[in-house]
């Protein structure tokens, strides 16, 4: 949000309306995200895998060693070991609820998904193996709010931390939650009830 705030040359105003409406969405993503983690009370990988490739010998991540075989139960996510996973519910993610949410509303106030970030990461930065990892410096970008959102939960994927399923259906929560937001947003924004006839969208303003 700041980064399009910044390159969009906002007033007070218009970053009054876009963060009302982009952390209301990302509110609203958490309380679905939290509700779905409650109903379905999921095992997170660092559970699962441990358990279900006991006595298996599978390939995997192992700290500072790269790509190693080693017994299932032995497995670890892609985190700190003084923090190897978040202590609730793994469906749906978060993040994948969160990204999501906030690229839909940069996507509705902004009428593009156009985006242009980047974030560079210096060698040997990493928290988990610093001095190692990365090898050499990195950058992400990301043309569009779509790809940023898509990347970060997908990271929660190549960390171990989220399986697949809760990923995309985290995702597709954040966009749905993020379309209700913008319109009830916008109720406060113009100052009409949704019920109201001469509700519009500026898009729909001569």
């Amino acid at each position: 949000g700041e980064f399009v705030s910044r390159r969009d040359n906002h007033t007070v105003d218009d970053d009054a309306k876009m963060f009302f409406a982009l952390t209301n969405a990302v509110f609203d993503a958490g309380i679905a995200a939290w509700d779905a983690k409650r109903a379905f009370d999921s095992a997170r990988p660092v559970t699962s895998i441990p358990y279900l490739f006991h006595g298996q010998q599978i390939k995997a991540w192992r700290p500072f060693q790269g790509t190693q075989t080693f017994d299932g139960s032995l497995w670890i996510p892609y985190q700190r070991t003084t923090f190897p996973t978040p202590p609730f519910p793994e469906y749906i993610s978060g993040h994948s609820a969160f990204s999501a949410a906030g690229a839909q509303i940069l996507k509705l106030f902004t009428h593009s998904d156009k985006f242009g970030d980047s974030v560079t990461f210096p060698a040997g930065s990493s928290n988990i193996e610093p001095g190692l990892t990365p090898k050499q410096e990195v950058t992400l970008s990301w043309a569009t709010y779509t790809e940023a959102a898509n990347q970060a939960g997908i990271s929660r994927r190549y960390g171990g931390i989220h399986f697949e399923l809760a990923d995309l259906v985290g995702r597709a929560t954040g966009r749905q939650v993020a379309d209700q937001a913008w319109e009830k947003a916008l109720t406060f924004i113009k100052g009409k009830s949704e019920d109201d006839d001469s509700f519009q969208d500026k898009d729909d303003e001569d």
